[in-house]
Parts: structure tokens; C-alpha cells; sequence
């Protein structure tokens, strides 16, 4: 009867484990994606270049910000929190309007949807536009991240818990 008992508390100490280790292992592959993506992207005008930066915040989470140049100095900026699946980046603009891009990211280069939601327009000077942006990963350090500069010359990032 005491073999029965401990061949039971054997089999059930292992199933409990066992879920907790995935669980463990899953926030940990999340983590490992945010941190992945951590880095400056650029892409457009040489001049004037479009530029994203990403930092990692931990535990699967990472913080964004974005510039898009438009005609006549017009641009497009925003700044929130961005989710990695597979080739797919959900970020998601903190501000005044809902704003979730679902960009696409391969070979460290990331693609905004050709179509955004109506919503976005809010972050977007009259000849600009977020749609069909693409921004290639040029350095994937936080100090990298930090060379972004906002519409004033300032850090893009600068205001990103985590940020040096």
C-alpha cells in the first residue's frame, strides 16, 4: 500500500512540475523575443531618415518609438509597447487614440501594414503616413536605440523605463 501511495505522489509531483516548468519556459522564450528586438531601426530618406528604437523592459515586454517623414516636413510619431509572435509585431501606440500596428518583421527589417486603422491618422501630420514603412535594424544595443531622435533632436526612447 505504501508503494501505491508514494507511485502516486510521484506521478502527480511530476504532472504539477511539469506546468509550471512550461509556463517558465514560455515567459522566458517571450523574453527572449522583446530582447531580440531590442536596437535602432532606420529606412526611408538618408536625409531625413524614418527610425524606430525598441528596448527590452523585461519579462517579455518592450517599449517602442517611432518617427515616419512625410512631404513638407510632415511626420508621423507615436511611441508604446510592442509584442513579438513569430514574424508578427503588434505595436500599440500610448496616446490620445487607439493605434495597434500589425507589422511584420523578417530578416531584422520591420514592415508596417500598407493599410493602418483609422485611428493612427491621430499620430500623423496631414502629409505623412504610417503605412508601408519599412525600417531596417541598424544596431541591436539600447545605445543603439537611444541614437533614434524625436521630432526635436531629443532621444526617441529617452522616456522608456530601462533607457541609460
Amino acid at each position: 500500500m505504501k508503494r501505491i501511495l508514494m507511485a502516486l505522489m510521484l506521478v502527480a509531483g511530476c504532472g504539477a512540475g511539469g506546468d509550471a516548468g512550461d509556463k517558465a519556459d514560455n515567459t522566458a522564450a517571450g523574453a527572449v523575443q522583446a530582447a531580440g528586438l531590442t536596437g535602432l531601426y532606420e529606412g526611408g530618406a538618408t536625409t531625413r531618415p524614418n527610425q524606430m528604437c525598441v528596448i527590452d523592459k523585461g519579462k517579455g515586454e518592450a517599449a517602442f518609438g517611432l518617427v515616419v517623414w512625410g512631404a513638407n516636413l510632415h511626420s508621423c510619431s507615436g511611441a508604446g509597447s510592442v509584442k513579438q509572435e513569430g514574424d508578427k509585431l503588434r505595436l500599440t501606440m500610448a496616446g490620445d487614440q487607439s493605434c495597434t500596428l500589425e507589422a511584420r518583421i523578417e530578416g531584422g527589417v520591420v514592415t508596417l501594414p500598407a493599410s493602418v486603422p483609422e485611428g493612427c491618422a491621430y499620430y500623423c501630420g496631414a502629409q505623412a503616413k504610417l503605412g508601408g514603412a519599412s525600417l531596417s535594424r541598424k544596431e541591436a544595443t539600447v545605445e543603439g536605440a537611444m541614437k533614434a531622435k524625436d521630432l526635436v533632436g531629443e532621444p526617441l526612447c529617452g522616456g522608456i523605463s530601462g533607457a541609460p
